[in-house]
Parts: C-alpha cells; structure tokens; sequence
C-alpha cells in the first residue's frame, strides 16, 4: 500500500519535520495560497493540493491567476451571489479548482448543478442525514447521466466511474476522509485518522513518527473493516440494495424516509447502465483525491 498523504495545516516547522511525503495543505485565507504551496515544496514534501477552509461564498472570494494554477480544494457554505461569482467564471474554468458545498439545503444543490453546468468541478458534503434526498437523486441523474457538457459532480461522478458490482466502493477519499490514503495532522504533528477526529482531538498517534508501528496500523486497518460490524450486528443497512456505495455511511440518523436508500440504489442503476453504454461522454477532469 502506497503512504498516506498528509492533509496538515499551513506550519513551516510542522512541514520541515518530516520530508518525501504527498501533502494536502490547509488554509482558512485564500491570501495564503500560495506561501502554503511553496512552503510544502520547500519543505522537501510533494503538494497535492490547497485545502481552502473558508466561511465566505465563492462569490467573496478574490481569487488571483497564480493561485489558480494550484490545486484548490475550495470549502465553502454557499455559492453567493451569481451575479457577483459571473465575473470569476472563465478564470474559475480554466482553474485547478474543486468547489466543496454542503448539501443539506435546496440553494446549495442548485448551486452545483449551475458550477457543474459552467464548466467548474464540485464535490456535494454530506454533513448530515438530513437532506432533501429526491433533490439529491435528481443531482445525481444530472451529474452521471446528463447529456449537456458540464465538469464532475464529487461524489457522483466518482462512483459511477469506479463501481464494481463485484466489491464495495468506499468515497471519503473525495472529502479525504479515508485513513488509507488520507491521515490528518494537527499544528503540533497529531495524527488522527479523519477530520472529525481530528476536530475532537482523537490521535492515533503523537508524532509522524509513529506511523510504522502495530497500533497505529492496527487501527488504520480497524477503520478499513468497520463495515464489516454492519453484518454481525444485523444492521438495516447491510441489506439495502445500495450498500456496496453507501457502507452504512448515514447509519448513525438513518432518515425516517430512507431517502439515502433509494439515492446509493439508483446511483448503483445508472452506474451500471453507464458501464454498459459505449457512448458515454468524456467530461475531462481536474486533480481528484
């Protein structure tokens, strides 16, 4: 198994303490874009992207034309004003950009479905069971199966390219949640296996240093099967139709209408009738988790 990549914040000492490794870099101002880039360089450390943690609306967001040659992993709650986003649209196109929103409101689908329509890649966050999940499925039919040119809609456009009837199909790479290629470093060098944990100060281990050993690849390996404890405990979620894409991801609110259910079953349809196609399209791509 390849390294995991390191999502770490902006830290010139965190950075030079260790070396050879494929770094997402966090920011909260996009003015620092481009010293986080460097700083990963000159580190001795390979960038893979800029992770842009931001509470402005795209539309806020003065990007300049060198930042947007980087890798830009942009987090943002909302699109704004689209009036306002209009003049950044061509600049935005051209750009090595993935638009994260939440989607767990009506704006901010509609709002990927425009950025997708425009040209620019986007990726929907679940952050909750709680969403409108017919709006969601309808996302979904847009982003996999819609005939207009239009850029990746994350998760979506992932699992329809990489679905296998025959294993799972595990996607918190896209969000770089996934302990096998994504572990997550604090300013003092922490390392915890997800954002969430992260966030909460759950480490597996106090330095990078620490990576090589049994624990910590016991517990990387632990969080790899976890599905596995669906089917001993005779979960709902292991029999659903759409579990070899969903994993039991929204097991712990399932929502009352199990619109989660029929989202990952038609995902899993269109999947499969998109394989079976030879005349699907090519939608080009920009740097993917």
């Amino acid at each position: 198994m390849n390294s995991p990549r390191f999502v770490c914040p902006h830290s010139k000492a965190l950075l030079r303490s260790f070396a050879g490794r494929a770094v997402a870099v966090r920011v909260a101002d996009v003015a620092d874009i481009a010293d986080a880039a460097a700083g990963v360089r000159n580190s001795g450390n390979e960038l893979f992207c800029v992770i842009v943690e931001t509470i402005l609306p795209l539309s806020e967001i003065e990007f300049h034309e060198d930042q947007l040659s980087i890798p830009l992993a942009v987090m943002t709650p909302s699109m704004g004003s689209f009036r306002a986003l209009a003049r950044s649209v061509d600049a935005l196109r051209r750009s090595a950009i993935r638009v994260y929103l939440p989607c767990n409101n009506l704006d901010n689908l509609a709002a990927l479905r425009i950025l997708s329509s425009l040209g620019i890649h986007v990726c929907a966050q679940f952050v909750t069971s709680a969403n409108d999940w017919e709006a969601l499925t309808d996302l979904m039919t847009y982003a996999v199966l819609g005939r207009s040119p239009h850029a990746s809609i994350e998760p979506f456009s992932f699992i329809a390219a990489n679905y296998n009837p025959h294993s799972n199909l595990p996607w918190g790479l896209i969000e770089f949640d996934d302990p096998s290629r994504f572990l997550h470093l604090d300013e003092e060098g922490h390392v915890a296996l997800s954002r969430y944990e992260l966030k909460r100060g759950l480490f597996v281990a106090q330095s990078v240093d620490e990576l090589g050993s049994p624990a910590v690849a016991s517990a990387i390996s632990e969080r790899e099967n976890r599905w596995r404890r669906f089917f001993t405990d005779n979960h709902p979620c292991a029999s659903c139709a759409g579990w070899k894409v969903c994993l039991g991801r929204f097991s712990d609110e399932l929502p009352a209408d199990r619109g989660c259910a029929t989202l990952f079953t038609e995902l899993i349809e269109v999947a499969t009738m998109l394989k079976s196609s030879t005349s699907h399209r090519d939608e080009g791509g920009v740097w993917r988790p």
